[in-house]
């Protein structure tokens, strides 16, 4: 598919900007009334400005414009809605290895 193909160009900011991604993340973000679901779950009302896919894209291309996951015969939701904040505990994989280079630029022999 062409998101694989994207995936391989390390590319996938042109799936982000495509209309087929832009339409889907329109109507999930209507679907959830632009509220976090994270927020939600702790009982706080939050704006919501992303679409998390829970199953990666990098490890799941097939299910990048899916709302739905089917594992072991259960429907999971794919995609919801989350606000900034949400968006970067749910993935903190993307901050590590910013925190880590940061770490590594100040210290020196005398470790400060």
């Amino acid at each position: 598919s062409w998101i694989n193909k994207l995936l391989k160009e390390k590319n996938i900011t042109k799936f982000y900007h495509s209309p087929y991604w832009q339409k889907l993340r329109r109507e999930v973000l209507n679907e959830q009334k632009n509220k976090c679901q994270e927020c939600l779950k702790e009982g706080r009302v939050t704006t919501a400005n992303t679409v998390h896919h829970v199953q990666f894209v990098d490890k799941h291309p097939e299910l990048a414009l899916s709302k739905f996951y089917i594992y072991k015969g259960k429907q999971y939701r794919n995609l919801i809605a989350v606000c900034s904040e949400c968006h970067n505990k749910l993935h903190p994989e993307k901050h590590r290895r910013n925190k880590s280079k940061e770490k590594d630029r100040f210290m020196n022999k005398e470790r400060w």
